[in-house]
């Protein structure tokens, strides 16, 4: 009887250790050379929060907060609801993560980012500065090789325009569909504006090549400059489009 009395408390004490497991104990688990520096940590291993996350100083997330989902265990996985806040005109998200016997995947995500944000990551011949706020949700997405076997979302960008030294553009509100097709990701482009329509789909392969299949029209409202530009592009079929038909490797 005694023994079973004692077993019983050594279990309870090492489950109020997991559970109350500080959220410190994570950034045990992140590789030296990973290029990851994390802020100030407090809460639990479950219940966690992170005032920041940096990548190789290039890219940054901020009062991020995660919490796990013990319903989940049931399904035998591991989920957690995530949420981060970079200001909320800056960067935003929330999302769930889980890993199961599938593998990992993303659900009920949303990302919201003022367009001005992805200048730095941008490797452009001529210097542009977008306007707008762009919009990323991701119903579901299941990782696979090379990327994924399952992705329902779509990228939207609102009240998109770019100035350059050609001239500016207005775009309107592009958006982008996104899903999988036998283990590769597919884009397809939808843009109409007064200026310019666009319409074009996006394959990424394993290894990073690409291609690309659309068409693009400029109309008289688009600057003569940026005009005259989408001549390079190629020749214009009767209806004043230009085929897009584009290959290389990111």
């Amino acid at each position: 009887m005694k023994l079973k009395i004692s077993l019983a408390f050594v279990a309870l004490y090492l489950i109020s250790l997991v559970l109350t497991a500080p959220a410190s104990m994570i950034t045990r688990f992140i590789p030296a050379d990973a290029g990851i520096q994390v802020g100030y940590v407090s809460g639990s291993i479950w219940n966690g929060k992170l005032s920041q996350v940096d990548y190789r100083n290039q890219f940054q997330l901020q009062r991020v907060t995660w919490q796990f989902d013990w319903l989940a265990l049931l399904t035998l996985k591991l989920k957690a609801d995530i949420k981060f806040n970079n200001g909320r005109k800056i960067l935003n998200g929330t999302g769930a993560v889980a890993y199961g016997f599938s593998g990992l995947t993303l659900s009920d995500v949303n990302v919201d980012m003022k367009a001005t944000e992805i200048i730095p990551y941008l490797k452009l011949p001529v210097p542009v500065t977008p306007s707008g706020k762009f919009t990323l949700v991701i119903e579901n997405a299941t990782q696979d090789l090379p990327y994924c076997s399952e992705l329902d979302g779509y990228l939207v960008w609102h009240e998109a325009r770019v100035k350059s030294p050609m001239g500016n553009i207005d775009f309107a509100t592009p958006s982008v569909d996104l899903s999988c097709s036998e283990g590769n990701l597919v884009a397809s482009l939808k843009q109409h504006s007064e200026q310019l329509t666009t319409n074009a789909n996006i394959l990424l392969l394993e290894g990073g090549a690409y291609q690309l299949q659309g068409n693009i029209i400029g109309r008289e409202k688009l600057d003569p400059s940026i005009l005259q530009a989408l001549s390079w592009l190629g020749p214009k079929d009767e209806s004043g489009a230009t085929a897009l038909n584009f290959k290389g490797r990111l």
